[in-house]
């Protein structure tokens, strides 16, 4: 849904139950867990830029949900192709 799709144009959020959380930014409603922070800094690092974040909110994962052999880790996702070139 978000690694492989470009927001250029695709609504990623289209479908996908979600609610507004601290400043208006979306969380999604089924994540197990999740934080909203402000930038307080930016690092260019070539094709990506990176943010530096102060927590201002979140949740943690919710009690007796999900083991944590269905939680999503990055050799889940290695063969999602990009959005776009980076």
């Amino acid at each position: 849904m978000f690694g492989g799709r470009s927001g250029d144009s695709v609504d990623k959020f289209a479908g996908v139950a979600w609610t507004v959380g601290p400043s208006g930014v979306p969380l999604l409603t089924d994540a197990e867990a999740c934080f909203v922070g402000r930038v307080i800094d930016r690092a260019d690092w070539g094709d990506h830029v990176g943010f530096l974040l102060e927590p201002v909110g979140g949740r943690t994962p919710r009690t007796g949900t999900a083991a944590p052999d269905t939680s999503l880790t990055l050799h889940d996702v290695t063969d999602i192709k990009p959005g776009h070139p980076a």
